[in-house]
């Protein structure tokens, strides 16, 4: 039998229904491939390896700031998920690899 504790530190395929909001966090698709993290009573934990946020304390006069990639974990609200795919013994589950495929994750900040 499988239980959701049985996903964490694996990659699975997330299927989500009615995302609009989640496009905030630069999440455009309805499917999207995460190694996750954990869960709680409010979602799904999963890694982002490349989040894009702007670099603290730049004090530039340019109009546009520049920006870094840096480690995030991001959650996943239950009432987002419609379902997760999970493919227990695929042994570093990596076809295709979410990191180096669009996930999903695409910022629209320049």
């Amino acid at each position: 039998m499988m239980k959701i504790e049985d996903i964490v530190n694996d990659i699975v395929l997330i299927v989500l229904d009615n995302y609009e909001p989640l496009k905030e966090l630069g999440i455009d698709e309805n499917r999207i491939y995460a190694r996750i993290l954990g869960y709680d009573e409010f979602g799904v934990w999963m890694k982002h390896p490349k989040f894009r946020i702007p670099k603290p304390n730049e004090k530039s006069k340019r109009k546009k700031p520049s920006y870094q990639n840096v480690k995030a974990s991001i959650l996943i609200p239950w009432g987002f998920i419609a379902s997760i795919v999970h493919f227990p013994d695929v042994e570093g589950f990596d076809f295709p690899n979410p990191f180096e495929k669009n996930i999903g994750f695409e910022s629209n900040i320049e």
